[in-house]
């Protein structure tokens, strides 16, 4: 199951900008031991999207140079899948994003490894000018139906 959740002050990404124009985060509740740990969940992720979502989202149409992003990253820091960075990480949690010039926004992937196997992802976005705002206005239209769909192609595939 999906939920959107508050986002959680004890995320990496929580703090990401010095101001935050906007803040989302979802939980997927999932059965312990479904994933070996944060890595997994995020090659489950970026490899169980589909195609036009995968176009759109990371600037990349081909799955195999997806995986070919994923094996040579390794999904480290300062290295990238498609147009998503790698800004930061620990063993719980990796922030993707990217610097668009007039925003940035950072997607977080966090695996609750304690109890359960959930999973909160979160998005923070900073607005750099105007057309920041005006174009995360048109995006934002779309965004959480995105996360959605994307988040529940990992349990499909």
């Amino acid at each position: 199951m999906i939920k959107e959740i508050k986002p959680n002050q004890t995320s990496l990404v929580y703090n990401a900008f010095d101001v935050v124009n906007y803040r989302d985060a979802f939980k997927i509740e999932s059965p312990k031991d479904t994933f070996k740990n944060i890595d997994d969940f995020a090659n489950q992720y970026f490899n169980s999207q589909p195609n036009w979502l995968r176009l759109i989202s990371m600037n990349t149409l081909s799955k195999e140079k997806m995986e070919e992003n994923l094996r040579k990253s390794n999904l480290q820091i300062n290295t990238n899948i498609g147009s998503w960075k790698i800004f930061n990480r620990n063993e719980n949690e990796i922030i993707f994003g990217e610097s668009m010039g007039f925003m940035d926004y950072r997607f977080s992937m966090r695996l609750d490894k304690n109890t359960t196997d959930d999973i909160e992802v979160s998005t923070v976005v900073t607005f750099k000018w105007k057309l920041g705002k005006y174009y995360f206005a048109l995006v934002k239209l779309m965004h959480k139906r995105f996360v959605l769909l994307s988040l529940d192609k990992v349990f499909k595939t």
